[in-house]
């Protein structure tokens, strides 16, 4: 065979809810994942437990099921044609495999994930990707509240793994990030990379306020559009051009993450780099791309 690597094939899951659109109990799926239905047959697929509120019921109840699975996970495709809203949780803890939504999803998408790939072709609700540890989430539309973040009274959010938004992202985007990448080729609300651990956000349209409040040990934030004045405890800490790491940094998320692309200029810069958060001890930094942020040291905050 010379060598060459062949590919299995991939077997497909198809999810059609027939769920009323004006449902506002929200439907439990943390059951349902490529890890849970491969090797399944399609009946074994349809008792799946799932919960509508406080009752349990089964997955066929309200998603025509069809299709097959493969044995392996990693050979899975689950395709779910229609919007989902009312769904929560579905693909968590997922090791493998594919989750493909054609429409609008619930809260706690892919929550957990250790693997696979996640793409949601519409809207995503909060906690999207919550603590999530590896895999890759794609959406072409908006993201809720606090997409790769911690969950209430846990110290860690993303752990590794990449989170790439073609809309715009709500507030405490990847609160408590350890590792990981996140692009966002829209706007972000408040208090993107809030404790922020370790990793990479990039925000291509507008940086909202408090960006990096609490930022811990490491941590980049880089913000390509207009970003909000950082706050006072971000300390200015100069202008930098053509930063190495940057160019290998940029590189890296093309190559990893398809769709992502970086201009030549948005390589070289210059930046203006901010570092903090101090007043929590920290020693992350915020870069700003200058073509898009020179009104923030007119404003003259943190020494500038």
């Amino acid at each position: 065979m010379n060598g060459a690597i062949m590919k299995m094939p991939v077997s497909k899951l198809v999810l059609t809810p027939s769920i009323d659109p004006t449902e506002k109990i929200p439907f439990d799926l943390k059951l349902v994942s490529p890890d849970t239905v491969a090797g399944k047959t399609l009946d074994k697929i349809k008792k799946i437990n799932v919960w509508h509120g406080n009752q349990r019921t089964t997955l066929g109840k309200f998603f025509e099921v069809t299709g097959k699975t493969d044995k392996a996970p990693e050979n899975t495709v689950i395709e779910v044609i229609g919007a989902i809203p009312q769904v929560r949780h579905l693909g968590q803890d997922m090791t493998a495999g594919t989750i493909l939504i054609k429409g609008n999803v619930g809260m706690h998408l892919g929550a957990r994930m250790k693997g696979g790939t996640i793409e949601v072709k519409g809207n995503a609700d909060h906690w999207l990707g919550a603590e999530m540890s590896g895999g890759t989430i794609r959406v072409t539309g908006n993201v809720g509240d606090k997409a790769a973040s911690s969950y209430l009274g846990s110290k860690y959010g993303m752990n590794s793994g990449n989170l790439y938004v073609k809309g715009n992202a709500g507030h405490e985007l990847g609160m408590g990030m350890r590792r990981g990448i996140i692009v966002i080729d829209g706007s972000t609300a408040s208090f993107t990379g809030t404790r922020m651990l370790a990793g990479t956000i990039i925000v291509r349209g507008e940086l909202g306020d408090r960006a990096g409040a609490a930022m811990g040990y490491k941590g980049t934030i880089i913000a390509l559009g207009k970003a909000r004045p950082p706050m006072p405890t971000l300390l200015f800490n100069g202008e930098y051009s053509d930063m190495i790491f940057l160019r290998l940094l940029m590189d890296a998320i093309e190559a990893e993450i398809p769709g992502v692309t970086f201009t030549e200029k948005e390589r070289v810069g210059p930046y203006l780099r901010f570092t903090g958060d101090f007043g929590s001890g920290g020693r992350g930094e915020l870069l700003l791309f200058k073509a898009t942020n020179s009104h923030v040291l007119k404003v003259g905050n943190n020494g500038g």
